[in-house]
């Protein structure tokens, strides 16, 4: 374990623990192979969204497995809840509990349905098995268990709350069985996902007592009890390196499936010694549509950020996240009471958590005195998952429910020594996958036209942000099917630091009518060149039942994610390759990054002339401070000293306050159409509150230092 003590108590071998630690580890990870291998849901085979995990007997984590991050939350809730639904009654071995209700089991959406088992050793429990998967479709009023036009819970699935036995020593509980079974609309594939779950967690249950076996009963409580206190010391050393002080920031959850409306999550971060509060007080309250996130998400959503930044080299226990206290107003939109629809709310305003505690962090760390600390800030991940639900009737007469899991296609936040990942997941997700093209076309009735790089989507930077995906297809093999789509990061786009630019925003369009049938006779291969549609309509950020007929193509892009450090920094050579791979047009290298490009070379001494001219029309003005060729990505992120604020970059001072800000030469724009400018698409606010972007520029060298997406109420 990265930053274990060399002594540790007295009587305690550091292999034993290491062992048990690796051991537990691998249990998880062994339980989701045996779930992937049972399945039959390509969510789960080939997406990976799910999770498995190990608790103790009061809900404590004994070890996480890596695949769907935020479920850190809302498996645990659930563990938690279930302990205290069925206080008292009798339990077996082989008994198994089933809930999905985000209100109540605290569930992140109604779909990621969890299976919680209890572990004996003999006649005592020692812990439980939990394994949470997205199922297909869970009932309620819309395939696929988003429901845009929900609003209420109620209409959004089969609600099941902590204690519902779903085995019982081993065998299933019939009558549990037919009720589930009666109200999903795939009965099949439902019931071999949750016997899949209970495989899992019967894995788990057979590997954990072996462990017990092995090393005894006493000796691997003392052990991971030790594991606990030793992550958590690891985590505060790092929390205390980070400078005393309440750091503040805000994102905005767009469109709620009814109306076109932005919804604030706010946080307020106090940061003392070696404890962290985020408090979420000033959140809007909760909505009556499906962007309401339960605490179970809300808490996974702030360990997915903060997991990364201060303990991305310490294996995940319930001693992680004891350095961090989270404060959300019952009621409010990040922990909303019944009857509030929620079916999306994990993936939007969820995600925009993990964004506003990316943002808190990278505030805070840039000032620590630590090195390391420093480094980890970064621009803000695409995080939005464009998602896109088909349901219908094949041409052989089969009913089908396609979650289309591209929608994980997203970019990644650069980073100070890199660019972002390209189609990373998001920062809650990042070892989901992407399907394959032949996957789904083998288990749907879709044909893929594209499947490609969105170059309209990255954040512009010295190290620029991840590209998200785009793609297209058709249907082959039906003549209908009814969609449900949201792309929660049209509007509100993700933030670049240092300087860096923000990321493009997500969308769909159904190209009606189009002539793909023709160019496939033609045997050409359609493309967004080729492919000619009759009207290409836009469809609403969140919106369900749109008509997909033979012949209409779905078209869908996917946000990316914001740069890192002012473009005029990135190295010109870097820009010429993204020309010459197709991630970068000449007109935005040399608009957005003052690189010159002939030949597919950077022209050095014409890049140099583009440069200046680029700051002097930041500036209106020569700059008085000269910028070196050779500065560093994070050169252009302001430090600060012992006499105040500063540009790495130049040299130049900002001021001696608490904000540097109040010394920039800041400029404001329309969002989208300032993005426009720098080749990255948005979707444009038509009324309501304007969504701007601050600019702040070093009022003596032209760096650009900052640059900030607003939404402007028009406050004071």
């Amino acid at each position: 374990m990265s930053g274990t003590p060399h002594n540790l108590p007295d009587g305690f071998d550091p292999v034993t623990l290491e062992v048990i630690r690796m051991r537990l580890d691998s249990i998880v990870e062994e339980m989701g192979i045996a779930m992937i291998r049972s399945s039959g849901s390509p969510v789960i085979t080939e997406a990976g969204d799910f999770n498995t995990a190990l608790f103790d007997p009061t809900g404590r984590i004994y070890a996480y497995s890596d695949y769907v991050q935020f479920h850190i939350g809302s498996g645990s809730v659930a563990v938690r809840n279930l302990v205290k639904a069925i206080e008292g009654e009798q339990l077996s071995p082989g008994d198994a509990f089933i809930s999905n209700d985000p209100h109540t089991a605290g569930a992140s959406h109604p779909p990621d349905t969890n299976v919680i088992s209890p572990i004996f050793h003999g006649d005592e429990l020692i812990g439980w098995a939990q394994s949470q998967a997205h199922l297909i479709d869970v009932g309620g009023m819309t395939p696929g268990g988003f429901a845009p036009g929900a609003h209420d819970c109620y209409a959004e699935a089969l609600r099941l709350p902590p204690g519902v036995k779903i085995f019982e020593r081993g065998e299933p509980v019939e009558w549990v069985r037919r009720i589930l079974l009666n109200n999903v609309r795939v009965p099949a594939l439902f019931w071999n996902d949750v016997r899949s779950l209970v495989a899992s967690n019967n894995t788990g249950i057979r590997r954990l007592l072996a462990t017990t076996e092995e090393f005894g009963l006493d000796r691997f409580r003392d052990y991971t009890k030790l594991s606990f206190e030793l992550a958590e010391q690891v985590v505060r050393d790092r929390v205390r390196e980070i400078p005393d002080g309440t750091y503040t920031a805000e994102e905005w959850t767009e469109h709620n499936g009814h109306v076109d409306e932005l919804y604030r999550v706010a946080c307020t971060m106090t940061k003392h010694d070696d404890q962290v509060t985020f408090d979420f007080t000033g959140s809007s309250e909760q909505t009556d549509g499906f962007v309401n996130c339960s605490y179970g998400a809300l808490v996974g959503s702030v360990a997915s950020a903060i997991v990364p930044i201060l303990a991305w080299d310490v294996p995940f226990n319930e001693g992680v996240m004891t350095a961090f206290d989270i404060v959300a107003e019952p009621g409010s939109i990040v922990n909303p009471r019944p009857p509030a629809p929620i079916s999306n709310g994990h993936l939007t305003t969820g995600a925009r958590v993990s964004r506003v505690i990316t943002k808190l962090m990278n505030e805070a760390c840039r000032t620590s005195a630590d090195d390391v600390i420093r480094d980890r800030t970064q621009g803000v991940w695409g995080d939005s998952w464009t998602g896109g639900i088909s349901a219908g009737t094949t041409d052989d007469g089969e009913y089908f429910v396609l979650f289309n899991m591209d929608g994980g296609g997203m970019g990644a936040g650069a980073q100070p020594e890199s660019d972002g990942l390209d189609c990373a997941g998001m920062m809650t997700q990042v070892n989901n996958m992407l399907p394959d093209v032949e996957m789904n076309e083998m288990l749907y009735p879709v044909l893929y036209l594209w499947k490609q790089l969105s170059v309209e989507s990255a954040g512009h930077g010295a190290h620029r942000g991840g590209l998200g995906l785009r793609f297209a297809w058709t249907l082959h093999g039906a003549q209908e099917v009814t969609q449900t789509v949201f792309a929660p990061n049209a509007q509100v786009v993700a933030d670049g630091f240092g300087g860096g630019l923000p990321g493009g925003g997500s969308g769909h369009e159904v190209w009606r009518r189009s002539n793909v049938a023709a160019l496939l006779t033609e045997g050409r291969v359609p493309d967004p060149g080729t492919l000619d549609s009759a009207e290409r309509e836009l469809l609403a950020i969140n919106q369900q039942s749109v008509a997909i007929r033979d012949g209409d193509v779905l078209v869908q892009w996917i946000a990316g994610g914001g740069g890192y450090g002012d473009p005029l920094l990135r190295d010109p050579r870097l820009v010429a390759a993204d020309v010459r791979d197709g991630y970068v047009t000449e007109q935005t290298a040399r608009h957005t990054y003052g690189v010159v490009v002939t030949d597919g070379t950077a022209d050095e001494t014409a890049t140099t002339r583009a440069r200046v001219a680029l700051r002097e029309e930041r500036l209106g003005r020569s700059p008085e401070r000269p910028v070196p060729a050779d500065s560093p990505a994070r050169a252009s992120a302001p430090q600060r000293d012992a006499d105040g604020w500063h540009v790495p970059a130049s040299g130049a001072r900002l001021g001696t306050g608490d904000d540097w800000r109040d010394h920039a030469h800041k400029v404001t724009h329309v969002a989208a159409e300032r993005l426009a400018e720098h080749g990255v698409r948005v979707r444009p606010r038509t009324d309501g509150w304007k969504i701007v972007i601050d600019e702040f520029y070093s009022p003596s060298c032209g760096t650009l230092l900052d640059a900030r997406v607003r939404v402007d109420t028009g406050a004071s």
